[in-house]
């Protein structure tokens, strides 16, 4: 048995040395091809094949490694050089190009310049409406079945105010300029010096610049915020309103102090208010200032936003409070920067400043989740055997009432006084409001849903107290409450 078993030893050592001879050699094999590849790719040239071949036995990780750091740190190199270059000339791009417009608006306008007022007015007036019918005309050729667009819901049409803003520019430079022009030529010893001439010229488009561009904001960066922010803005507006009234003002104090400085004057005098003139000013934009600081409370605590419906209380005459019956409550149409814009039930739009809200009370009906339903009822005495088992019947029902807010609190019905001619049955419950509740409502189908339920609350009460509800001492028949009306 020891003889038939030594043979296949030897073959088994001999097969062992052939597979790590074999494997040795694929590993050589891939490393070289992958050095080989990386030096033709990164150095080519065939120099650096060859010492890449040269070194393959040697290092082969460590030369990879190498070359590949001093690659990269190369091409870093050239991609900081490249972007310094390209920012450089793009910030020498800017400035030839401020230093061309700073020269334009140096050039003095005259007198045979005013065609320029005329052309702008009628571009203003007439010529955005041609252009927007020219285009869509255009866009028709090539779309015959595309609806076009209406020109008050088109960007010409918001373009109107900004054309404004350049034609107020025109005028005051064109006058200005004729205006220094006559004083030159009367050859008086008053001049207006030079330092003014170029300040007020540079002020005037600083100060058109800076409303043009609060303009745009406001146009644009609500709809930006919610196409690259959707999961910050959503559906609610309020948030970019927010954002939208927080840029404008940053952009108003930089027009502020851009423009002062262009005029020669300190920006600082923005906050430097002392003596007289400073108490004069403060006394002046108290309510101004009061406006506005409301609009930006109304902003980012939103007691109420748009398309709400709100209450006014404790207005003390100043505005009209819920107490009125014909307004019952305000829909908020609008919240401006200084004012907010209500609509009563009766349509009279009433404008409101916002540093109202300060120290108003305000209830928002919108967001309540319920409404209070608390009818009374007026019980003939002669039904006084009935009202145990119709004050139980109501309760049942009101319970197993769909629209009725149960988790709030349960429904009560029971007796509360007794007065001269009735007894007063009190029912206390809440309802679901609109878009709330298990069924969520909309506004009609809530208003029928209540409907429904005073019509059943009110016979259940004519089938246990038939002589019920009764009516007031002083009015003995329906047709003497007609005379009475």
């Amino acid at each position: 048995s020891t003889s038939a078993s030594t043979p296949p030893a030897p073959r088994a050592a001999a097969s062992e040395v052939a597979i790590d001879r074999v494997r040795e050699f694929v590993r050589r094999v891939v490393v070289a091809v992958l050095i080989g590849a990386a030096s033709m790719t990164l150095m080519p040239g065939s120099a650096n094949a060859a010492n890449a071949a040269k070194t393959a036995n040697a290092q082969p990780t460590t030369s990879l490694t190498t070359k590949l750091s001093r690659d990269f740190r190369d091409l870093r190199a050239r991609v900081r050089t490249s972007t310094t270059r390209t920012m450089k000339d793009g910030l020498q791009s800017v400035g030839y190009a401020l230093a061309k417009f700073e020269e334009k608006t140096q050039e003095n306008w005259g007198v045979d310049d005013v065609w320029v007022l005329f052309v702008w007015n009628w571009c203003i007036r007439h010529g955005r409406e041609k252009l927007h019918n020219a285009i869509q005309s255009l866009k028709s050729k090539f779309d015959a079945a595309r609806t076009q667009e209406p020109f008050d819901k088109s960007f010409l049409s918001w373009f109107k105010a900004p054309m404004q803003v350049v034609q107020a520019l025109f005028v005051m430079s064109w006058i200005f300029d004729i205006a220094c022009d006559l004083i030159d030529q009367l050859s008086t010893e008053w001049d207006i010096p030079l330092p003014i001439r170029v300040g007020f010229d540079k002020g005037s488009y600083t100060l058109t610049t800076g409303v043009m561009s609060i303009m745009f904001v406001q146009k644009y960066l609500p709809p930006f915020l919610t196409k690259v922010f959707p999961s910050l803005t959503g559906n609610d507006t309020s948030v970019q309103f927010v954002i939208t009234r927080l840029t404008s003002a940053l952009m108003v104090l930089a027009t502020l102090m851009l423009t002062l400085s262009a005029f020669g004057i300190p920006a600082k005098v923005l906050f430097s208010f002392g003596g007289l003139g400073g108490l004069a000013f403060g006394l002046a934009a108290k309510d101004f200032i009061s406006n506005l600081i409301g609009g930006l409370v109304l902003a980012v605590l939103r007691p109420f936003k748009v398309g709400e419906k709100i209450y006014l209380t404790g207005g003390g005459g100043k505005y009209r409070d819920s107490k009125e019956r014909n307004v019952s409550n305000y829909k908020v149409a609008e919240i401006g920067w200084y004012q907010t814009k209500l609509i009563p039930k009766d349509g009279k739009v009433t404008t409101i400043p916002n540093g109202y809200f300060l120290g108003a009370n305000v209830i928002n009906s919108s967001r309540a989740e319920y409404e209070f339903f608390g009818p009374s009822l007026r019980i003939a005495f002669p039904d006084v055997n009935g009202i145990e088992t119709m004050t139980t019947e109501l309760r049942t029902y009101l319970e197993n009432s769909r629209a009725v807010h149960l988790s709030y609190k349960k429904p009560m019905v029971f007796a509360k006084k007794i007065e001269d001619d009735h007894i007063m049955v009190q029912i206390e419950s809440y309802i679901w409001d609109v878009d709330c509740g298990p069924d969520k409502p909309d506004k009609a189908t809530f208003v029928l849903g209540r409907q429904r339920l005073v019509v059943d609350v009110v016979n259940i009460v004519r089938k246990h107290c038939p002589n019920s509800p009764v009516l007031p001492i002083e009015i003995q028949s329906y047709a003497d409450a007609q005379n009475f009306v």
